[in-house]
């Protein structure tokens, strides 16, 4: 009753009211007996993320954003019950993201410090704690957060203000602002903050890969987006051809599947599909190269942690059947029964005509065939570029799959296919490891890439 009676009040406010309260944050009882609150934001904005917001100003948007802040509230009720290790986790880390008092649209932890690695060993160091935290507007979680958490920033990020760390994050590397090594509830964390557009826009798109990379491989949810999803507004002052961020996750993870069986010959182990599609986001990041900054048995790590495959056939197979995937003797649909084999060493099978390898490419993102196409002077205007998945999109991927039945079948192409994956990730890996340096300043930076270094000389001790 009292969040019914809240949400009317904000409605009555109106767009007038709004502009001349840049910032309403409400906290209304959700339940006498559980004593979990919702938090309800609402943010006006300009378009220009720098200009000073004044009550003339022109309505950019008006962001509202509603979290649950309570640690009791079960991940079964966001979605499903999660293993004992996975609620472990949970129960862990969602009450350090109810300590932000910032919009969050969603939130997920990843990485090794809650997905377990292979050859980890009891006595290892504790890894750090990955968090990634997707809010409305960076700007406005920024302004919100300097004033809650000061010290998470270096000096001259708190100089420039939330307006121009917005503007940093958005305009350089990849769309993200890491803070790194800050100690929340007593666990030492780092977290990545991206506005819900850029986000959604590289999982849709596959812009950089860098955060859409990241989220092929198993994360645990800490908040999880609303189902369905609200249309996401673009931070532009353009209207938003952006869909919504429940259906943008499910299409990543589509595409994750249908590259990697695209680079998959017809029979393969189960292990080897994981592995691919772990490597797909790592294939051109240059911290893979750079000795130290990265574990080279990373990708086998990853699949091979405990309860890592069980994650992966959760996320994809669901697509297994409408990709044509089975598995070879036994029952032909592969996990639908539940014939999955303990090693991960089942073989796995799918057809090898060109036809089907040229739906699965057209089914990938833009911006990977765009540069693909540039190779076979395809005209670009004849490329599918809607992301709806309604029955026209389909029609429209299958028309043009037959633009690509004779180019698939050159042996050249999965390699100028993998050339082009490289660089989508290349630059703005490079370019956002640099603008770590920045966020985390000089002194927290030569730590984490000592402790990075660390762990890349026991890997190789291991080897």
């Amino acid at each position: 009753m009292a969040f019914r009676e809240s949400a009317k009040a904000i409605q009555s406010l109106g767009a007038k009211a709004i502009l001349g309260l840049p910032r309403l944050q409400l906290q209304c009882l959700s339940g006498p007996s559980t004593q979990q609150f919702r938090s309800i934001w609402i943010s006006s904005t300009s378009p220009n993320p720098l200009r000073r917001r004044t009550r003339s100003s022109h309505l950019g948007c008006i962001n509202v954003a509603i979290r649950y802040q309570s640690s009791s509230v079960s991940p079964s009720s966001e979605s499903q019950k999660l293993p004992p290790d996975q609620q472990a986790s949970y129960d862990r880390l969602r009450p350090i993201i109810d300590t932000f008092e910032a919009p969050i649209d969603w939130a997920v932890a990843y990485g090794s410090g809650v997905m377990k690695q292979a050859q980890v060993k009891p006595g290892d160091p504790t890894p750090m704690t990955d968090l990634l935290i997707s809010t409305p507007l960076a700007a406005d979680f920024h302004d919100v957060n300097l004033r809650q958490n000061p010290g998470h920033y270096p000096l001259y990020a708190r100089l420039m203000g939330g307006a121009g760390i917005g503007w940093a994050q958005e305009k350089f590397g990849a769309g993200i602002w890491y803070v790194t090594m800050v100690e929340v509830n007593g666990i030492s964390v780092k977290y990545g903050v991206i506005s819900t557009s850029t986000l959604v826009s590289d999982l849709t798109n596959w812009d950089t890969l860098y955060i859409s990379g990241r989220l092929h491989k198993p994360v645990l949810s800490l908040i999880s987006p609303p189902t369905p999803s609200p249309p996401v507004s673009s931070s532009s002052a353009e209207p938003s051809l952006l869909p919504p961020l429940d259906e943008a996750i499910r299409s990543n993870h589509r595409s994750a599947l249908a590259l990697s069986l695209l680079l998959c010959p017809g029979q393969f182990t189960e292990n080897y599909l994981w592995e691919k599609i772990a490597g797909l986001s790592y294939s051109g990041d240059p911290r893979m190269s750079v000795p130290g900054a990265e574990n080279p048995e990373k990708v086998k790590n990853i699949v091979r942690g405990p309860g890592a495959r069980e994650g992966f056939r959760e996320m994809y197979k669901p697509y297994f059947d409408e990709m044509g995937v089975r598995a070879v003797g036994g029952d032909e649909k592969a996990g639908l029964s539940g014939t999955w084999q303990d090693d991960g060493e089942g073989l796995l099978t799918q057809s090898t005509s060109p036809e089907h390898h040229a739906i699965l490419f057209a089914s990938l993102p833009i911006n990977l065939r765009k540069a693909v196409s540039a190779h076979y002077q395809i005209p670009v205007d004849q490329l599918n570029t809607s992301t709806s998945t309604e029955a026209d999109a389909d029609k429209a991927m299958r028309k043009e799959a037959e633009l690509w039945i004779q180019p698939i079948q050159g042996q050249d192409f999965r390699p100028i296919v993998a050339q082009e994956l490289k660089k989508i990730i290349h630059s703005p890996a490079l370019r956002q490891s640099i603008k770590g340096l920045f966020t985390a300043g000089p002194v927290k930076s030569f730590y984490y890439s000592l402790a990075k270094f660390r762990k890349w000389l026991k890997s190789r001790s291991k080897t």
